[in-house]
């Protein structure tokens, strides 16, 4: 396989499992504020999941770029490297509102 090739099947499984993750980040939300911590809590687990599968999909792109010593920037690379960071932002962000939600319910 083509380096660009291998490179823009990393990059939509990045995005892929990054979309994925933050859809969980907000069910686990919802279901906090319903006060449903324990499912909040798989839900968060289950994001956290796919967040490291498509962070280390992110992590083979970098190692094979510094392996072949061949900058390979895409648009498509740079749009995944975008949803993994805004999956983290999120994540982060919605933490936090659980630890309030569940403050608010005395859990």
């Amino acid at each position: 396989m083509a380096n660009i090739e291998k490179i823009s099947a990393s990059a939509m499984e990045v995005i892929a499992y990054s979309g994925m993750a933050r859809s969980c980040y907000m069910e686990a939300l919802a279901l906090a504020k319903e006060g449903k911590f324990s499912e909040a809590d798989k839900k968060l687990e289950e994001g956290g999941e796919n967040f490291v599968t498509a962070h280390n999909g992110h992590m083979d792109v970098l190692q094979e770029e510094v392996n072949t010593e061949e900058p390979q920037i895409s648009l498509l690379m740079t749009h995944a490297e975008d949803q993994l960071m805004a999956a983290e932002t999120l994540k982060i962000v919605i933490l936090e509102l659980i630890e309030l939600y569940r403050d608010r319910k005395g859990e």
